[in-house]
């Protein structure tokens, strides 16, 4: 017998897998007795932290415990581009699907922590999955193994659910371990953490400087407004000129994880260019609402880690007026300095840890707490003048004010279309 754990959308479409091939399975959660279950596998479902019961059940007796990744990876027939990283996962896989669902005659599934889980993959003729792939589901996963693997950044997140930076990092190392020298790994030469791993598998990188000449990858060569040149390296050099309608540098280190997966795979790159040039930023990441007076108002509401706040800081010129706040995952916001003192004219901070990130940073920038996200919007329109720009970029989760990031987020488009109505 099998026992699911989790009974979001990942469990009950494992238990439906499991039934229509007749095979004995029980699913339960937290609110169930697990004593006198005698499993002979255990699947938990992604959002189950290693610290539960279930985890300490299993060893006690035994019992081998995996990921649904992991279960759906052993019936899979396709090939796999997996995903992963602190920030970008979603633009990425979201990116490499239409690139190759566009350019490439496979059949394409994109699923995993994009919406659809991937044991939906097994028996529907697929050829290629694209699976954007948190640290929850890579720690219980044991021979996955992927033909092209992308680690796109790595900063301190989820410590909530891993309670230490290793345990975090190791997570998402697992994306290539078991990795041969016929796959390919894709990594952020910019980020020191992934810099110098060693892998069995070919490693190409992407970097928004020159990369050293015994690397392979892709490079920034030049840019203007959002237009990028790029240069590939592999036995030659080939320049790229990149058009986009992703803001920010950290959006052109996406794109550059993207290309690199389609190059590597054989894709005509003229028409992968196009498929880029077309792409539509998705909803809460930098996504432009309103102007309203002459100030532009952006939701980045999934920006729910520093670093992610920190590259949106990073899209804009300056006269920024930044609302954080929500519950703090372990980040330290002080390492923000450097950024508010140059480009943010006012932080307002909401939420359950507003006061602690307060703080952090009141020393950098002028700050001012907010009851709620109206509150919020209407005093970061108060504050603005003409050509300043008002983000929400929260940096934290939103489950205290929140049902979601999305909530949150289409809860900000909701206030900001309010106001445009009233002043516009």
């Amino acid at each position: 017998m099998i026992l699911i754990y989790g009974k979001g959308k990942t469990g009950t479409e494992l238990k439906s897998f499991l039934d229509s091939r007749g095979i004995q399975n029980i699913i339960l959660d937290d609110n169930d007795s697990i004593e006198n279950v005698k499993p002979e596998l255990i699947i938990v479902s992604p959002g189950v932290p290693f610290f539960k019961e279930i985890y300490r059940f299993a060893k006690k007796n035994r019992i081998p415990i995996i990921s649904d990744i992991e279960y759906a990876y052993k019936f899979f027939k396709g090939d796999i581009i997996a995903i992963t990283g602190t920030d970008g996962k979603t633009t990425t896989t979201s990116l490499i699907y239409d690139i190759f669902k566009s350019v490439s005659s496979k059949n394409v599934f994109v699923g995993g922590n994009y919406g659809i889980p991937f044991i939906n993959a097994v028996d529907k003729n697929y050829d290629l999955a694209v699976l954007e792939l948190s640290s929850f589901q890579l720690y219980s996963t044991k021979t996955f193994k992927p033909k092209i693997a992308i680690l796109l950044n790595i900063s301190k997140d989820h410590l909530d659910w891993h309670k230490k930076i290793k345990h975090y990092v190791l997570s998402k190392f697992k994306i290539f371990k078991n990795q041969t020298e016929k796959d390919y790994l894709i990594l952020n030469h910019d980020d020191s953490c992934l810099r110098n791993i060693q892998a069995k598998s070919k490693v190409y990188y992407f970097s928004l400087n020159t990369l050293p000449k015994d690397k392979k990858g892709i490079f920034l060569k030049d840019k203007k407004d959002n237009q990028y040149l790029l240069t590939l390296r592999d036995v030659s050099e080939k320049d790229l000129v990149v058009k986009t309608k992703l803001i920010g540098l950290h959006n052109l280190q996406n794109i550059m994880a993207s290309i690199l997966a389609a190059y590597l795979y054989g894709l005509d790159l003229d028409k992968v260019l196009e498929v880029i040039e077309k792409f539509e930023p998705l909803p809460h990441r930098i996504e432009f609402v309103a102007n309203i007076k002459g100030i532009s108002f952006y939701n980045d509401s999934k920006a729910t880690t520093v670093q992610a706040v920190e590259k949106a800081i990073d899209s804009f010129d300056k006269n920024v007026i930044l609302i954080l706040g929500g519950i703090n995952k372990g980040g330290d916001f002080s390492t923000l300095k450097d950024k508010l003192k140059e480009k943010v004219k006012k932080a307002i901070i909401i939420g359950r840890d507003k006061e602690e990130i307060k703080r952090m940073i009141e020393d950098y920038t002028d700050v001012e707490l907010s009851s709620s996200l109206e509150d919020a919007v209407m005093k970061a329109f108060n504050s603005a003048e003409k050509g300043y720009t008002v983000i929400l970029s929260p940096g934290c989760a939103s489950f205290d004010m929140f049902k979601s990031y999305a909530d949150r987020g289409e809860k900000f488009k909701k206030i900001v279309k309010n106001l445009e109505n009233l002043y516009g």
